[in-house]
């Protein structure tokens, strides 16, 4: 029985120390320090990056078509019999270049543009909502270890009133059911210090995931940087900078793009092209040379009405992405308006919800003194008790959701923490 008390306590030791039951302390992380890690490892943002890698690439490539082509080729022919007719070498070299193909070529770089910066939307949107997870994590796991100590205070103080009202009890000057009342009010308060421990570890495992550290302990350590919000946010202007609004302009790029690229279906093409050739019986010797040049006009006249329907087809798409646009403009700016005013009121509830934690403790100091004189009957000073325990864990829970609802605002304009 020694042996085993002397096991539990050094286990005790260890858990109050804030050693992992692993026997590594956790790795002590900051704000700054999830930001550089999830920049270089999460794999959406370096998919998002990528992609707008790619789609920079084909950008640039979409302007080849205003330029020439030019081709080279070398060829051996040979007739039966081998042995009386000698083989015939041809090389060539050809150029070409489209004058005209009714706006067509246009239309793609429209295209390759609008692609490009629905890839940068995209990787902002990324960016935004990234910064927001890790935003949360972190303000959860600081939340979680603060309401450890928190709990802990609690249970402190709810030990000291048991004990203040057992000595009442045993004096005669306190009824028992208060004082059964009193025990039961410190084992709530134990088993909501084992929750709070129980929520700090999940919430560590959380934010490890979060930043990639799935196989490391950590803890959160420092504040989280915050800002003020504006009084009045022009959420017109902001709508203009959201990915979303980019996006679907962007869409309605493409759908004007597309309905260009159809349109030119019904016009000329007209191509400019040059042909250098050498044949001769000997791969260095040019017995022959060909130099041909050409201008060509090509005019559709009917293609079964395809091009019609896919004129027709490109408008339609056309009506689609403008009304598409319209509906998730609204969207957009009933969101920009209403994390602006949770955001707003976040603050307030903070300051409010601190100065409550500081009168109600004033207050229950002043109410101790007066049960410990028997001024004050049970009921009237648990309820007081009750109440600071309360404005305490609104207090620590308002410091969180002040700094989730700013992320959640800056995340809706598409803004983050992330570089």
């Amino acid at each position: 029985m020694f042996r085993m008390a002397i096991l539990l306590l050094m286990a005790a030791g260890v858990q109050a120390a804030g050693i992992s039951a692993s026997g590594a302390s956790p790795a002590s992380v900051t704000f700054q320090n999830c930001i550089d890690a999830v920049s270089k490892s999460n794999p959406d943002l370096l998919s998002a990056q990528e992609f707008l890698r790619s789609q920079e690439e084909l950008a640039k490539g979409s302007y080849s078509a205003f330029f020439p082509s030019a081709n080279a080729s070398l060829g051996m022919s040979q007739s039966a019999p081998l042995r009386a007719i000698d083989p015939q070498y041809l090389s060539s070299l050809g150029v070409s270049y489209n004058l005209f193909a009714g706006l067509r070529d246009r239309a793609r770089v429209r295209t390759a543009k609008a692609n490009l910066e629905i890839a940068r939307a995209n990787l902002d949107s990324v960016r935004a909502r990234v910064s927001f997870q890790l935003r949360q994590a972190f303000a959860q796991a600081l939340y979680a270890k603060e309401n450890i100590l928190l709990t802990r205070a609690i249970r402190e103080r709810r030990s000291q009133n048991e004990r203040l009202v057992r000595a009442q009890y045993e004096s005669g000057r306190e009824n028992e059911g208060s004082y059964q009342f009193s025990k039961s009010l410190l084992e709530q308060a134990e088993y909501d210090e084992r929750v709070a421990r129980d929520q700090a570890v999940l919430a560590a495992q959380n934010l490890s995931h979060v930043i990639g550290y799935d196989s490391t302990e950590v803890e959160a350590e420092g504040d989280v940087p915050v800002s003020q919000p504006p009084n009045e946010a022009r959420v017109n202007e902001l709508l203009l900078l959201t990915p979303a609004h980019r996006t679907q302009n962007a869409r309605i790029e493409l759908s004007d793009a597309a309905f260009e690229s159809a349109r030119s279906g019904f016009s000329p093409s007209l191509d400019l092209t040059g042909n250098l050739s050498f044949l001769g019986r000997e791969p260095t010797i040019r017995e022959n040379r060909n130099l041909a040049m050409g201008i060509s006009l090509t005019i559709p006249l009917f293609s079964g009405l395809s091009t019609f329907r896919d004129l027709r087809s490109a408008g339609a798409l056309q009506e689609s992405a403008n009304q598409t646009r319209i509906s998730v403009d609204f969207e957009t700016l009933s969101s920009l308006r209403q994390t602006l005013f949770i955001f707003q009121q976040s603050i307030q509830k903070l300051k409010v919800d601190t100065n409550l934690k500081i009168a109600a403790t004033i207050r229950a100091t002043i109410a101790r003194k007066r049960y410990n004189h028997g001024l004050l009957m049970f009921e009237q000073w648990d309820i007081i008790e009750t109440d600071l325990i309360n404005r305490q864990k609104n207090a620590l829970a308002s410091k969180r959701d002040r700094i989730i609802a700013e992320g959640n605002y800056r995340q809706t304009q598409g803004l983050g923490d992330l570089p």
